[in-house]
């Protein structure tokens, strides 16, 4: 092996460009290493132990990136997944549209009170009421972004009638 400035005798020892032969320590053996106190074999078991001590430290101190409740990474998953097959999606280009809805929410704790076995969530036309199954948590409502959002574009296709049937969304490639 050539580095530029040393060179290697016969017997592999190096020398200096000026033709003087001279060992040059590059790197020092695990046993200089380890007398001199520079980390080998026998520091890094005190090593290790500062690392997981500090692991534990962070984990431990509140920190709330290895605590996101499995809800949370289902809809973060959900939403991504959709979003990416919506803006795959080829478009024609348009103007910004603006329309005006009516809506009335009605939020209930029971998929029986929706009226529709099996339905989480129902659009009515044309009083413009969405049935929806939401969750009281901490004293707030909670609903679900993506069924709710699936009722606000039923509102919006009975209501305005420019906007395609959430239900038949494959018919447009999505």
């Amino acid at each position: 092996m050539s580095i530029p400035g040393i060179e290697t005798d016969p017997e592999g020892k190096k020398r200096s460009g000026n033709g003087d032969f001279k060992v040059l320590p590059f790197l020092p053996s695990r046993g200089e290493r380890a007398a001199t106190g520079l980390c080998g074999k026998p520091c890094a078991l005190p090593a290790r132990l500062l690392v997981v001590a500090l692991f534990a430290a962070f984990v431990s101190s509140g920190c709330t990136f290895f605590a996101i409740a499995p809800a949370t990474v289902a809809r973060m998953d959900g939403f991504d997944a959709q979003w990416r097959g919506f803006n795959s999606l080829k478009t024609d280009r348009f103007d910004p549209y603006e329309t005006e809805i009516r809506i009335k929410v009605i939020v209930v704790d029971d998929m029986s009170a929706i009226g529709y076995p099996g339905a989480v969530a129902t659009y009515s036309h044309p009083e413009g009421a969405i049935r929806i199954v939401g969750k009281k948590i901490n004293g707030k409502i909670v609903l679900c972004p993506a069924v709710l959002g699936h009722e606000v574009q039923h509102a919006l296709e009975y209501q305005d009638g420019g906007f395609a049937n959430p239900d038949k969304l494959e018919e447009f490639g999505y």
